[in-house]
C-alpha cells in the first residue's frame, strides 16, 4: 500500500554519478627504497609473486601522492606491477609508504567496506571498454582474499613501507589496460597490463571461488518525468515512478503515464531485445498481502501497454510484482518511499 507522496508527480533526484571518476596522478620517477623492507606476509594459501625484484629497486608505473585515507595524509600508493599468471588470473603489485615524520596506522586503506583488514580487497580493476569492473579473487572459503595481506604490521614508521599484492580474475586478452581504482586514491588511468616472465603456480592454480566480475552502471535522472535510468554494457533499465504512473493504491494507469511509457516503447523498438522483463515495487506501508498484489497489477499494466505501443515483432514481455522488497530508498523517509514505489523495465541493447 501506498503513503501519499509529499509532491505528486516527482521523482526526487537520488544523487546518483558515474562510478569512475577520471582523474589520477600518474608518474614514472623513482621510489625512495627504504633501509630495512619488510616484505609482506602471506594470505592463506596465497604466495607472492615469484621473479619480482624488491619494489625500492623497481620504478613505480604509477603512483598517488594524494589520498583521503584517515589513517595518515602523507602516505603514498604505488603500483609496480599488473601482470597476466597464466590465462585466468592478474596479479596487481602495489605498495603504501609512509611519507610523512609520525608513525601511520594502515588497516583499512585498501580494504573493502566489511572486507578483510590489512589486505587489498578494496582493489578493483576497471575495463572501461567493456564497462566490466573485477573484484578480488577470493578463496574457497568465499571470504578470504586471494592476495598478501600485512596482519600483524599495520604500524608503518616514517619512510617504511608495506608491500602487496592481490589477484583477479583476468580480463579478456585483447585487454591491454585498464583503470585500477582504490578506496582512497585517485583512479589509476590507463594501467598497462603484461604477462609475468615467470608466472607462479602457487597464485595460478590457487582454488579459488567464483571470479566478482561486476557491470558498470552509468545512472541518468529525469526529476520532474518521474523517471531514472541505468546502462551497463549490454542492458538498458529504466525505473518509472509509480506516482507518475498510478493513482494512490490504485493499478490503473494515468494518463500521465501514456508518455513515458511510449519513449520506453520506442527504445525497446530500436533495440536488439527480444525478452522485456517488468517488475513492480511498493513501499513498505500496509502489509504484503496488500503490497504484493498491488506491486504485481501495476506490472501487468505496464506489461499490457508495453506490449500495444512495441510495434517490432518476436518480443516476450513478463511481469513479476516484488511488493516491498528490494528497497532502493529508505522507507523511513518521505523521499526514500517515493523511490520504493516504482516500475522497472529492463531489456538488452
Amino acid at each position: 500500500m501506498d503513503r501519499p507522496p509529499p509532491a505528486p508527480g516527482a521523482l526526487r533526484a537520488a544523487g546518483l554519478c558515474l562510478p569512475i571518476a577520471l582523474s589520477a596522478i600518474l608518474l614514472s620517477g623513482c621510489v625512495s627504497g627504504t633501509d630495512d623492507p619488510t616484505p609482506p606476509p602471506e594470505s592463506e594459501g596465497s604466495a607472492a609473486p615469484d621473479g619480482e625484484a624488491p619494489t625500492e629497486a623497481r620504478d613505480p608505473i604509477a603512483t598517488s601522492s594524494y589520498n583521503a585515507s584517515a589513517e595518515g595524509s602523507d602516505l603514498r600508493f604505488d603500483l609496480y606491477s599488473l601482470e597476466r599468471h597464466g590465462d585466468a588470473m592478474a596479479v596487481l603489485s602495489l605498495a603504501v609508504t609512509n611519507d610523512g615524520s609520525e608513525n601511520a596506522f594502515v588497516m583499512h586503506s585498501l580494504t573493502e567496506l566489511g572486507g578483510q583488514a590489512s589486505a587489498p580487497d578494496g582493489v578493483s580493476l576497471v575495463d572501461t571498454e567493456a564497462q566490466k569492473r573485477y573484484m578480488p579473487l577470493k578463496l574457497t572459503d568465499g571470504t578470504t582474499c586471494h592476495c598478501s595481506s600485512w596482519a600483524g604490521s599495520e604500524s608503518l614508521a616514517p619512510g617504511a613501507t608495506i608491500e602487496t599484492w592481490v589477484a583477479f580474475p583476468a580480463p579478456p586478452p585483447e585487454v591491454e589496460q585498464v583503470v585500477v581504482t582504490t578506496p582512497v586514491t585517485p583512479d589509476f588511468l590507463d594501467v598497462p597490463i603484461t604477462t609475468a616472465a615467470a608466472p607462479d603456480d602457487a597464485i595460478a592454480e590457487a582454488p579459488v571461488a567464483e571470479p566478482r566480475i561486476l557491470d558498470i552502471r552509468a545512472f541518468e535522472d529525469d526529476i520532474d518525468g518521474g523517471s531514472s535510468r541505468s546502462e551497463s554494457g549490454d542492458e538498458t533499465q529504466v525505473l518509472l515512478s509509480s506516482d507518475v504512473l498510478f493513482e494512490l493504491n490504485e493499478s490503473a494507469l494515468t494518463p500521465d503515464a501514456d508518455e513515458a511509457l511510449s519513449l520506453v516503447a520506442e527504445e525497446i523498438d530500436a533495440s536488439s531485445a527480444t525478452n522485456v522483463q517488468i517488475d513492480g515495487y511498493t513501499d513498505n506501508s500496509g502489509n504484503d498481502s496488500i503490497n504484493g498484489p498491488l506491486s504485481k497489477d501495476r506490472a501487468s499494466a505496464v506489461e499490457e501497454k508495453l506490449d500495444r505501443l512495441v510495434t517490432r515483432n518476436g518480443i516476450t514481455f513478463k511481469a513479476t510484482g516484488h511488493g516491498s522488497s528490494d528497497p532502493v530508498g529508505d522507507n523511513a523517509t518521505n523521499e526514500g518511499r517515493e523511490k520504493n514505489r516504482r516500475v522497472t523495465i529492463t531489456f538488452a541493447k
